[in-house]
């Protein structure tokens, strides 16, 4: 099995509503992401049914138990565009923290990473364009990446106290956030309705 990247936006439980992963999807689709089939136990329904189920299942706290079927989990998908044709999406509850949750995107890893700090220029620029549309998104609280087996996502509360967010190779943090963090190893450009990307000055793209 491949090691995957991922992207991965931070939602907090009190801000949730009747509508979320409809508002979700909307955006979505205008980050230019297009649905391709659900997942596994999923394989056969809408994206409509798929965010339908997400959203009960959301509303009612869930979190799979160690001995449940996974078939009663949150269901996944799996969306493309022309760069990345399989991208699949899942929704964690209660992670990275209790009461949050988070939608990850997860593209093989080999698609955007060559080695140590050193990344796909194309890729990483397409990533970043799809990570802003999504952080247009009213609730989103960060939108960090990670490679495989390299570091975890930080909360917004640790980014509050302090930390620096996951950036392999960026992030967005609101601009609040921004003028709390020590920023001296990163460049910032800043985009609209308020939020930072965040670039390691490590990163190499090529």
């Amino acid at each position: 099995m491949p090691a995957y990247f991922s992207i991965i936006m931070e939602f907090s439980r009190y801000e949730l509503d009747y509508d979320n992963m409809k508002e979700l999807t909307a955006y979505i689709r205008h980050a230019g992401l297009e649905f391709r089939k659900g997942a596994y136990s999923a394989a056969n329904d809408s994206l409509e049914e798929i965010m339908e189920w997400n959203q009960k299942k959301l509303e009612a706290d869930f979190v799979l138990g160690d001995s449940e079927s996974s078939e009663n989990d949150y269901k996944q998908m799996i969306f493309g565009c022309d760069e990345f044709p399989e991208i699949r999406c899942f929704i964690s509850n209660n992670y990275p923290a209790d009461n949050e949750y988070s939608f990850t995107l997860l593209i093989p890893q080999e698609d955007v990473h060559i080695e140590d700090h050193t990344y796909k220029k194309e890729a990483v620029e397409k990533l970043k364009s799809i990570a802003g549309k999504l952080w247009i998104l009213p609730k989103a609280r960060t939108v960090q990446t990670e490679l495989e087996l390299c570091g975890e996502m930080v909360t917004e509360q640790e980014i509050k106290d302090g930390a620096l967010p996951s950036a392999c190779p960026f992030a967005i943090v609101s601009e609040k956030q921004f003028g709390r963090m020590d920023t001296a190893k990163f460049t910032a450009e800043h985009i609209e309705y308020g939020g930072v990307i965040l670039t390691p000055q490590w990163v190499k793209l090529v």
